[in-house]
């Protein structure tokens, strides 16, 4: 695995957009000195290690592992932190979670993991099951690690529904459920977005037709009452969300329609935007503002048994970077039920946007993520798309503010390890969403779930990636 990182960062070193990469790629190989590949790849991955499993050893054959997500600490990019969702991963004996959030650390950068461990086990009797995990790392110092405070969000189903948990020692211990319902009984689809010191928390998720967000201003002690941010009949999923310089908060949504009118089968158009609030001790949200950016058609059909219409929806995410220069990246389709692209806008104030630029038209791309690098104008973006007949994740790169971006690297690059692997690529996508963060050093950590498509929940697996 260090001679493809350190030969890649040879290759690259005669490209200037990527000389500075280069340099923390050296200093960060050597520094923790990275772990040998476990795998052949079916090709290398320029500027990346191989594709490896992640997690899969609480009860190893009966456990699914879908939804991940990943943080890295902002002073110790050597703490790796990742969250996934354990399909009959028991947290413990009697009524307790059957499918949990389960957390794994690094404290080398990646190379090596501990074992999973269980968030929120005895303290959640009686919750039936867990998903759609977040985690965020304050840049504070606790004496106990030398490293920052924790949170971490997810569902506790959907009433008592998004619950906080939060972690002053690097993951050991957690604090009890924090709850931030305000009374409501139906909570779906959390992102949570951090100010950097960790004191500002906001959630924003959908009660059914009410999209909303919730906020605390004292490190997630408690938290303002939920506030409703629509006034239409659209049901609004957050896809991801950052926080500006300035204090305002952006969330990536989606709001969603109906054509047959069957319930929550969502299988019609969907309005790509951005939400933004600003800061306020009084409202979780005040001055709530709507930007949209497009009207995709119906989202393609998903064949897999079990799986929802709008499992292919366009959806998008937003990075800012420390000038508070914001990139948004989307997907968009004008055909119905045809495959979408992937595109990005910029912006230097959240108010005046650049024309769209087509980042990639290949297949049907789906669920983009992106983070910010640790220089001004850096992003870092990853998507799943179907291109080759089969589905892998894909990253890209930008050091110019999202003005341009670097050739596609295909992450998944293991032809075999998973009965749903090929040279092709993948299955499946597990999950519909996945995670990517950027540390201080420059590398980019991207985790994503793949499956075998044999039903919505079963039977696939997490895997990670690191590198530039």
């Amino acid at each position: 695995m260090l001679a493809t990182l350190v030969g890649a960062a040879r290759r690259d070193a005669g490209r200037a957009p990527r000389d500075h990469r280069v340099l923390w790629l050296a200093a960060f190989a050597v520094s923790v000195g990275l772990a040998t590949a476990v795998a052949a790849p079916a090709w290398a991955a320029p500027g990346f290690d191989n594709e490896r499993p992640a997690g899969y050893d609480v009860t190893p054959k009966h456990q699914s592992n879908w939804k991940p997500t990943v943080a890295v600490d902002p002073g110790v990019p050597a703490r790796v932190y990742q969250l996934i969702t354990g399909i009959s991963a028991t947290a413990c004996k009697g009524p307790c979670p059957g499918t949990s959030i389960l957390f794994r650390r690094s404290i080398d950068g990646g190379a090596t993991f501990g074992r999973e461990t269980f968030v929120c086990a005895s303290a959640c009797k009686g919750i039936g099951w867990q998903y759609d995990p977040q985690i965020r790392v304050a840049n504070d110092t606790n004496a106990v690690c030398h490293c920052g405070t924790i949170f971490a969000a997810f569902l506790d189903e959907y009433a008592p529904g998004v619950q906080l948990f939060v972690s002053r020692d690097g993951g050991d211990t957690w604090s009890a459920p924090i709850t931030m319902n305000g009374g409501l009984r139906y909570m779906d689809k959390p992102i949570l977005v951090i100010s950097p010191s960790g004191r500002d928390v906001y959630v924003a998720f959908n009660d059914k037709f009410d999209s909303m967000v919730v906020a605390s201003h004292d490190s997630g002690q408690s938290f303002l009452a939920p506030q409703k941010v629509n006034d239409d009949h659209l049901w609004w999923y957050a896809n991801n969300g950052a926080i500006a310089p300035n204090g305002d908060v952006f969330f990536a949504v989606n709001g969603e329609s109906s054509l047959t009118g069957h319930g929550h089968d969502f299988d019609g158009p969907s309005k790509v935007a951005l939400l933004r609030c600003s800061p306020s001790a009084a409202t979780s949200c005040a001055n709530p503002r709507l930007i949209p950016f497009a009207d995709s058609a119906a989202p393609p059909p998903c064949p897999v048994p079990g799986c929802y219409p709008d499992y292919f929806a366009a959806t998008g995410a937003i990075a800012i970077d420390a000038t508070g220069r914001l990139v948004f990246a989307y997907t968009f389709t004008g055909v119905p039920n045809g495959p979408k692209s992937l595109f990005v806008q910029t912006s230097g104030d959240g108010v005046t946007w650049s024309a769209r630029t087509l980042v990639n038209g290949h297949g049907d791309s789906s669920v983009p993520q992106i983070d910010r690098g640790p220089i001004a104008g850096d992003f870092r973006l990853a998507w799943q798309d179907n291109r080759t007949g089969a589905f892998n994740t894909w990253y890209a790169s930008s050091s110019s503010g999202g003005a341009t971006w670097s050739p596609d690297v295909r992450l998944s690059n293991l032809d075999s390890g998973a009965p749903y692997k090929s040279a092709m690529g993948y299955t499946f996508t597990n999950g519909d969403y996945f995670g990517i963060a950027v540390g201080s050093t420059g590398i980019a950590h991207v985790i994503w779930g793949e499956a075998d498509g044999s039903s919505l929940y079963c039977c696939g697996d997490v895997w990670y990636a690191r590198g530039f």
